[in-house]
């Protein structure tokens, strides 16, 4: 995906079609499923999100990034969510090191269609050119366009899917024009003390340098104190041309509850 990835997109709409209005509802709906586990009330409190994280990737060709990525969700009109992501990345290379704002991201995320188990959602965004050094950014203005579908099969178990598609649209003629399908197909499992276990693989289909890659994504969370979370998450590519050897994420989140839509 984008860097944002779209964390528990479907994990937040699929139980928002079942969320409770007040405290007191959300505590009777917690009891009736598992009173010590986050299977019930979770899925809600994952997301809209304050967040912030660092993450550390160790490219193939033996350069390396530390990136810090602040990110903010906001529910608009009961049915859609806006998320903005800056990221500001340090990169460094064999000829030295390269500091500054990377490129920031602008998504909206509408329900389309919710039960009790499924959901399915419409993704539109875009990746603008904002990077204070053309090494930190694509150089070019991309357009986001996808979907999301997600299934509880139980109330701790949530596989999903995401497809979108990245494509440039504006920017520097120089440099490499964007045009990318990103699929992931991901697990959630809602563990004791409202804990999390997230495992995605995702798909880039690289049509115009005509190359595919398959990473693999393992994350672990809880939910600490209040609704502040603490998460790790650490991947490798899998198939494809290699370009990353490994990443790891270390954040911290603050939840926000939904209340369900009139």
């Amino acid at each position: 995906m984008s860097s944002s990835v779209l964390l528990l997109v479907t994990a937040l709409l699929a139980a928002d079609a079942t969320a409770p209005q007040t405290e007191e509802e959300s505590a009777g709906s917690a009891a009736s499923e598992d009173p010590k586990s986050g299977a019930g009330v979770a899925p809600v409190d994952l997301i809209p999100r304050l967040e912030l994280r660092q993450a550390f990737v160790q490219s193939h060709s033996g350069a390396s990034a530390h990136v810090t990525t602040a990110e903010i969700d906001i529910r608009f009109l009961n049915r859609v969510l806006l998320r903005y992501q800056g990221p500001l990345r340090v990169v460094s290379t064999p000829t030295g090191q390269i500091s500054g704002f990377g490129d920031a991201t602008i998504e909206a995320l509408g329900l389309l269609a919710s039960s009790p188990r499924f959901v399915a959602v419409a993704i539109a965004g875009a990746v603008l050119d904002t990077a204070s050094q053309p090494e930190l950014g694509a150089g070019k203005q991309q357009l986001l366009l996808g979907g999301a579908a997600g299934v509880k099969p139980f109330p701790w178990w949530l596989p999903y899917l995401i497809v979108q598609e990245q494509v440039s649209v504006a920017g520097d003629d120089t440099r490499p024009d964007v045009n990318q399908l990103l699929v992931r197909a991901g697990n959630i499992i809602f563990g004791r003390g409202f804990s999390w276990y997230k495992l995605d693989f995702d798909t880039a289909v690289d049509f115009q340098g005509n190359a595919g890659r398959l990473f693999g994504t393992l994350e672990v969370g809880s939910l600490l104190i209040g609704r502040i979370g603490l998460f790790m998450r650490t991947g490798t590519q899998l198939l494809g041309t290699r370009q990353v050897d490994y990443s790891l994420d270390v954040g911290v989140r603050y939840l926000f509850r939904l209340e369900k839509g009139k």
